[in-house]
């Protein structure tokens, strides 16, 4: 193949030699383009999963290069360039995108005293494109795909529409105008990558002191220096010049923040979990603040104008409406052992008021028929009932079954628990139907909110201030207020009645909702609240499999981007 040779600065005039002017060297690049993607094998220095966008990326515009003009750099090739270098801004990792072979391309084709060929101009130009489309791909949907990280995450991924997306970008009006269709939209997003920007810097300073055990109201000297210092680096306490080495009622507040923000049991005292979060290296809370940047990356760019999300590492529903938190309670989420509450989204459809609870299979087989088969009076006891399994209506008689022949895996029955104050769903369910039968829904067991950790459920749920949800979704529909719902739940106290209610001799009262209401059940345990960097635990384990995947962290090398930059701007 020959090889053109570009005059510097493009001045020449083309002669016989084969060099072109400057207003043919765009045309003789993008035919060089044309040609690397015509080809039936792709260059070696671009990976496969970006090389069909790629070309997409050149066929719809004419194959023109996109990095460079004239033989020379753009500006937009210096700001990729920048962008990838800062890519951990945005918990990316710039050692992904392959800066060394970058470097060599670079300074190959625009080495000193060299003119740059036609030939390398096109490949700079296609490895930059290839750069450009992994990392905007990581930005867009991020670095792993949710189903391989996370076998509890159902979420729909954008993937499917992701070469799209990229290809609308790669036609952009400057390098801003092609970054901004991949930027996650959300503004938690934004407020969590600052947040991540503040402890790099904490990172690069040093990290925090260390807090000794024993510190407590009232004692001063070093440990409560060390321990005002820890607070006023993670933002918990102002920092005050003239502070005194007391723990003092300020002080006391700064660790209630502490502990608030990291899901601690709050009393203002340096408690063991506490202190074992004050000493957790920064390097910790960047990594968890890198995975949850992940995730949110696997989220929808909207979730609508009014919706219900669940945070299960946080035990906390949260309802918006117009973009503004307009309701937030204490929840119980599944057990980590076996009864994980799955990560989904769906939308609410409908309300049982007074539900009955058909025990689901797994919790029939697991507890209730050994209960029983140890204890007959144990239905009774607990106001369940057995109902032919083909005919619900037909009620059968519990001592009339020989419970130790009952064949598991072919049940003829199922069990019920009858509606009232004492049912396991409480007073009213909200249902969203999904494949997994997890709803959300009332619980006679109040006292468990109290708990600081709530993984205790089967996987369902539970509200803490039932009637609340109930007027949230209920908002604008048929005048329901808290008082008709509260008669909905206790329906011997009133009379009253609504054209959306219907009586349901098996499944309580239904109430349909003339619009549905999103619910989205997320895994965040590091998210931005009110301004406030917030951290949860991992009851799952997800942080860890996550972790597992994206590998350790490495620092950008500085000395190589400095150098693309500056063969950059030759």
């Amino acid at each position: 193949m020959n090889s053109y040779t570009l005059p510097r600065g493009c001045i020449a005039i083309a002669v016989a030699s084969g060099l072109f002017a400057c207003r043919n060297t765009d045309r003789a690049v993008g035919n060089a383009i044309q040609k690397a993607v015509s080809a039936p094998k792709r260059p070696a220095t671009i990976e496969k999963a970006h090389w069909n966008v790629v070309r997409q990326v050149y066929a719809g515009r004419g194959f023109k290069p996109l990095w460079t003009k004239g033989g020379k750099p753009r500006e937009e090739a210096r700001q990729l360039v920048a962008t990838l270098c800062g890519a951990e801004r945005d918990g990316l990792r710039a050692g992904d995108y392959k800066l060394d072979g970058l470097e060599r391309a670079v300074n190959q084709t625009f080495a000193e005293k060299k003119r740059p060929s036609v030939e390398s101009l096109a490949a700079l130009d296609l490895e930059l494109t290839s750069r450009f489309v992994h990392y905007g791909a990581d930005l867009l949907v991020g670095r792993l795909a949710p189903a391989a990280v996370d076998s509890g995450w159902f979420i729909k991924a954008r993937r499917s529409g992701a070469d799209s997306v990229l290809l609308v970008a790669a036609r952009g009006r400057g390098f801003d105008g092609m970054l901004a269709p991949l930027r996650p939209k959300r503004a938690d997003y934004d407020e969590l990558a600052r947040a991540l920007a503040g402890y790099r810097r904490i990172q690069v300073s040093g990290g925090w002191p260390k807090v000794s055990s024993g510190v407590a109201r009232g004692s001063n000297g070093k440990a409560v220096a060390a321990l005002r210092k820890r607070l006023e680096m993670g933002g918990d306490l102002a920092a005050t010049p003239k502070a005194g080495a007391t723990y003092d009622a300020s002080l006391a507040a700064a660790v209630a923040h502490f502990q608030r923000r990291h899901g601690i049991q709050v009393d203002s005292a340096v408690s063991p979990a506490t202190l074992l979060a004050l000493n957790t290296p920064v390097e910790y809370w960047i990594r968890q603040i890198e995975i949850n940047l992940e995730r949110y990356r696997w989220l929808p760019p909207d979730f609508g104008s009014k919706y219900v999300l669940v945070n299960i590492p946080d035990y906390h529903l949260y309802a918006f409406d117009g973009g503004k938190r307009a309701l937030d309670m204490r929840v119980i989420v599944g057990d980590e052992y076996g009864n994980a509450t799955p990560v989904f989204a769906d939308s609410m459809s409908y309300l049982v008021f007074r539900p009955r609870w058909y025990v689901p299979r797994r919790i029939l087989v697991d507890e209730v028929i050994p209960q029983t088969r140890q204890n007959i009076y144990y239905l009774a006891d607990n106001n369940f009932e057995v109902v032919d399994a083909k005919r619900g209506s037909t009620v059968l008689d519990p001592f009339l079954i020989d419970w130790y022949a009952v064949d598991t895996t072919n049940l003829a029955f199922r069990v019920r628990q009858k509606s009232g104050g004492a049912n396991s769903l409480g007073l009213v369910k909200f249902m969203f139907p999904n494949q997994f039968s997890i709803y959300l829904h009332d619980t006679p067991a109040g006292w468990l909110f109290r708990q600081q950790r709530r993984a205790l459920s089967h996987g369902c749920v539970r509200v803490e201030r039932p009637v609340d949800l109930a007027a949230f979704v209920l908002a604008g529909q048929d005048g329901w207020t808290d008082s008709t719902i509260r008669a909905a739940m206790h329906p011997a106290d009133t009379s009253a009645s609504s054209k959306s209610v219907s009586a349901d001799t098996t499944e309580g009262r239904t109430v349909r909702l003339e619009q549905k209401v999103p619910v989205y059940i997320l895994y965040l345990t590091a998210y931005v609240q009110d301004g406030v960097l917030n951290f949860r635990g991992d009851p799952y384990g997800k942080d860890a499999q996550a972790q597992a995947r994206l590998g350790a962290s490495r620092l950008t090398d500085r000395r190589r981007c400095e150098e693309i930059a500056r063969a950059l701007s030759r």
